[in-house]
């Protein structure tokens, strides 16, 4: 697995967009709408590849509006998303576990059954301030996000979703 670069040697856009922060922000987004709908918990691969749908411009911006159309389905009509999909989460895992380790040191987030994220004791959510003053991108990544924690729990299995994005745990 590759190591990521010292924090000062990144370049500026990766510093931003995969900051531990805010990618546990997300994390903490997703995993408080998916266990809203579910255990209260997420599994931590249904994290990762909820992130990286949401993180990737070309498949955040073709997700569907309603968590009523079907997951098989909808990915059945956007196959080309699927194209590369296994080597973007590959390359997001490791910021993606750098930023889940950040979550769990400020109690954001906690380990639950096997391997599920359930949220802290403390907050990680954005503020309506912080959502307010940001990117339009930056909105729509997070509410994005939110979106795939509510279609994902709703889905069906761990399983199913990760055969349908053509991963395996």
């Amino acid at each position: 697995m590759p190591r990521l670069a010292p924090w000062e040697r990144r370049a500026p856009e990766e510093s931003r967009l995969f900051n531990p922060a805010f990618l546990g922000s997300l994390a903490y987004e997703f995993v408080k709408a998916y266990g809203s709908k579910q255990s209260g918990s997420a599994p931590v691969t249904l994290v990762a590849v909820a992130l990286a749908i949401s993180l990737h411009g070309g498949s955040r911006r073709r997700l569907p509006y309603s968590i009523v159309s079907s997951l098989y389905e909808w990915l059945q009509g956007n196959e080309d998303l699927l194209v590369g999909f296994p080597d973007r989460l590959t390359g997001l895992m490791p910021y993606f576990r750098e930023a889940t380790m950040f979550a769990m040191a400020h109690e954001v987030m906690q380990v639950a059954d096997g391997h599920h994220l359930c949220l802290g004791p403390k907050k990680a959510h954005f503020p309506k301030s912080f959502v307010d003053d940001t990117t339009a991108e930056t909105r729509d990544i997070i509410d994005r996000t939110k979106f795939m924690g509510r279609w994902f729990a709703k889905s069906g299995s761990e399983s199913s979703i990760l055969a349908a994005w053509g991963v395996r745990p």
